[in-house]
């Protein structure tokens, strides 16, 4: 939505005239006459006359001015229609201006990593670059993060770099052929709209491992084999890099999350048919296990700890289960 413009003609002629006249005590004490016969008070209703005329011309911008300020926003020379046409020329005025703003609000050069993720997911798929690889406006990249100052392809502990851009990269491409041919591609396309001081890589994201063990005390009559079976799905969706149904909006772990045992008690204790559960444990025994910004859980989570326990007929005595 365009800004309102402002009235610049908001003072009529009785209020110049009563302000000019209103200051005089306060800078000249010593002009007492102030009839309408007064010169001093001709030349100040003088004055107020002409100022009221010029506020009125400040307040008209002439369509010729739109027009010459419309040729600098385009960079190109923009004549005013002055023949009849089927179409009134400030009509034209009015359109080609809006035209021109919304094109000069589309984000086309890429400096924040906010305009890199912006331009894969709106200007990518409808590219050239795109299209030769067959996508036409259908996109197989599932999702993207882009982490400024960070050289992703170092092979050192510290990724750290200044001027750098990594761009992680998730699609439905399971071939490495075509997967290093699409991240080609893909970087033509940006290197076009980079700062020139930029340097850009393009990977596929790290997935940190997971192992979890936890002893699920299940409530009467609760089925083992199907409370294993939603505790292990939804555990996969949980963990999951993409399309993560009721997490996280359904977009997927979020990039350098840490994983917590506390989430993950209360992800189990919430599943239908689960009592309590005890002596969960991450790896070796972790409470937390620290995500870099740009890792993700795999969500193929080894889940052979998790043990499934129920009471022994109507006795207070819990019996593992082998499911």
């Amino acid at each position: 939505m365009s800004l309102p413009l402002p009235n610049l003609d908001d003072r009529t002629y009785a209020d110049l005239v009563e302000e000019a006249i209103s200051s005089i005590p306060f800078d000249y004490p010593e002009w007492t006459d102030r009839n309408p016969s007064d010169t001093g008070i001709i030349l100040i209703e003088l004055l107020a006359w002409l100022t009221e005329m010029v506020l009125y011309r400040v307040n008209q911008i002439p369509d010729q001015n739109l027009a010459v300020f419309l040729s600098l926003l385009k960079g190109q020379e923009w004549e005013l229609q002055t023949e009849p046409t089927n179409t009134e020329p400030q009509l034209l005025l009015r359109s080609e201006v809006q035209k021109t703003l919304q094109q000069l609000r589309q984000v086309y050069r890429a400096v924040t990593p906010e305009d890199f993720e912006h331009i894969i997911w709106h200007d990518w798929p409808n590219s050239n670059e795109a299209k030769e690889l067959g996508l036409g406006e259908n996109t197989i990249i599932l999702r993207v993060k882009c982490l400024a100052e960070l050289n992703l392809e170092l092979q050192v502990e510290s990724k750290s770099a200044e001027g750098h851009i990594s761009i992680i990269l998730i699609s439905k491409q399971d071939n490495q052929q075509e997967l290093e041919k699409l991240k080609n591609n893909l970087k033509i396309f940006l290197d076009k709209r980079r700062l020139l001081t930029t340097c850009l890589h393009i990977l596929s994201p790290k997935y940190k491992e997971i192992k979890l063990a936890a002893k699920v005390y299940l409530k009467n009559k609760a089925s083992p084999k199907e409370v294993k079976e939603k505790i292990e799905k939804e555990i996969k969706y949980f963990f999951a890099p993409v399309n993560s149904v009721q997490y996280w909006n359904g977009k997927g772990w979020p990039f350098g999350r840490s994983v917590c045992i506390a989430d993950l008690y209360v992800l189990l204790n919430n599943i239908p048919g689960v009592d309590y559960v005890e002596d969960l444990k991450l790896n070796n025994n972790e409470q937390e296990i620290k995500l870099e910004s740009y890792e993700l859980v795999n969500n193929q989570t080894n889940m052979d700890g998790i043990e499934i326990w129920q009471k022994l007929g109507v006795t207070s005595i819990w019996q593992k289960t082998i499911v």
